[in-house]
């Protein structure tokens, strides 16, 4: 039955080529048929292809994020990082959003016909150099014919076995899947904290195990976010970071166990000068891996730690005291003893300052071991990310969240409705996030929303960082 249906699909193939056909007899031009031009090109160096580099010009892994510098460097243009305070909409001219880091929908690939056929062109055997001088003249028809082919080969390769070149030109046996998005949309499950009460920081846990038919099993691990913390007066805090993130695709084997665990943050909410709840870190264990686990949000300090370590990174010195762009050296309300921010004798934070990198006890890890076949065999991570923010000289100005991947879609999360602050200005009194913003829906892993207070509104409180997540999803 696989043999006739692997020769149906060549021959449902070979009949969308003649329906598209040209007249150009290749056998007379090259020697060949242009199937066999085709598969002789991809022989020829199979680790090179369209999966190869996630999709034609996205070249860059979620493993580049495990670096912090990546992330702090000011040439990284994440979601919300503009330069202008003023700004009411978020810049999506940056990694999260313009297919650079996050390619793909959940399940799916952003590789085009044009990117496949461009890469089998860039292969230069002696047959395919004359393909090139006739694709430059006939661009349309040859495009159509050269993918033909190409799925004409997908159906032979697949029925052959070849390991390189199903993997790294079709996407199968681990090549193809996309970062940040599940395997399928049918087959898979969440791990967090029992119907919605994740929002408010439970964790969860459980033993799965590799049900019949499976074979390919990818784990994505959300760490529990960081709590904000409330200003007295004139004060508040910046969103609270998220949880690291870690992923692996592995070979699994139908009854084998995994222990799995989405990391719990303390459901604390607290007023000023008080310590906001921590996160807890999310992983997995079990065959095949050495190490998946992505750190909670945990330190408390955290905001100006790890703004001095952006300013570090930059090259801007060490000394951080002030909610302030990477640039400025005056300006912005002053740091407090538990993350949150007062209005110190300044307010205006010389432009918005970015999301920041996590840098505090964050050692997230994606490692697999026994031969499963992991794709890539790199660290596929990140470090959680702070949100950012700005302040004019009336302490009026905006906050914008940090990016997260979105359990159903692959891509970056985006805050549905329009009643939450994703990317808020405020101009006065008590504003969005703390207690208000408790029960809201968002995704697991996010840190507290942020707080800002003025006037004295000292019963405005925090908010906690939401529980961890665990997703599994097979093949």
């Amino acid at each position: 039955m696989a043999d006739l249906l692997v020769q149906n699909a060549v021959e449902q193939v070979k009949s969308a080529i003649a329906n598209n056909s040209s007249g150009y007899n290749y056998t007379e031009m090259v020697g060949d048929s242009l199937t066999n031009v085709v598969k002789a090109a991809i022989e020829t160096v199979p680790t090179q292809g369209p999966y190869t580099v996630s999709g034609g010009s996205a070249s860059l892994y979620l493993c580049d994020l495990s670096d912090s510098t990546k992330i702090s460097k000011c040439t990284c243009n994440y979601f919300g990082s503009s330069t202008n305070c003023g700004v009411s909409s978020p810049n999506t001219d940056n990694l999260w959003m313009d297919g650079s880091v996050l390619i793909g929908t959940g399940g799916g690939s952003s590789i085009t016909q044009q990117d496949i056929v461009d890469d089998i062109r860039v292969i230069a055997t002696q047959p395919m150099k004359f393909i090139n001088e006739l694709y430059s003249l006939d661009t349309a028809v040859l495009l159509d014919q050269i993918y033909y082919s190409y799925l004409e080969l997908k159906a032979i390769f697949v029925a052959e076995g070849n390991t390189d070149v199903t993997t790294n030109w079709y996407g199968l046996g681990g090549g193809g899947e996309v970062q940040g998005s599940r395997l399928s949309n049918s087959n898979y499950l969440k791990v967090c904290g029992s119907g919605t009460t994740w929002k408010c920081g439970v964790g969860a846990s459980c033993t799965w195990t590799v049900p019949s038919g499976a074979s390919r099993v990818k784990f994505q691990v959300w760490g529990a976010g960081h709590g904000t913390n409330t200003g007295c007066c004139c004060g508040g805090s910046n969103w609270g970071s998220t949880g690291a993130y870690a992923e692996m695709t592995i070979d699994a084997t139908p009854g084998e166990s995994y222990t799995v665990c989405a990391g719990c943050s303390c459901q604390k909410w607290c007023c000023s000068n008080d310590t906001p709840g921590c996160g807890c870190g999310s992983g997995v264990t079990g065959p095949g891996i050495c190490c998946l686990f992505a750190d909670g949000a945990g330190c408390y300090t955290e905001n100006c730690n790890n703004m001095n370590h952006v300013r570090c990174q930059v090259g801007l010195g060490s000394a951080c005291y002030r909610f302030q762009n990477f640039y400025c050296s005056q300006g912005g309300s002053c740091w407090c003893n538990y993350g949150e921010y007062c209005h110190g004798g300044s307010c205006d934070s010389c432009g918005m300052v970015g999301v920041y990198p996590n840098c505090c006890y964050q050692n997230p890890c994606s490692c697999a071991c026994l031969n499963r076949n992991a794709v890539d065999q790199v660290q596929r991570t990140h470090r959680g990310i702070h949100g950012g923010g700005c302040f004019d000289t009336n302490h009026y100005g905006r906050m914008t969240a940090p990016p997260i991947i979105d359990a159903d879609t692959g891509l970056n999360w985006s805050i549905p409705g329009t009643g939450i602050c994703y990317c808020a200005y405020y101009d006065s009194g008590q504003c969005c996030g703390g207690c208000n913003s408790t029960n809201w829906d968002w995704h697991p892993g996010m840190g507290g929303a942020y707080t800002h207070v003025m006037g004295g509104a000292t019963y405005h409180k925090s908010d906690v960082g939401r529980g961890g997540m665990v997703q599994i999803s097979w093949s």
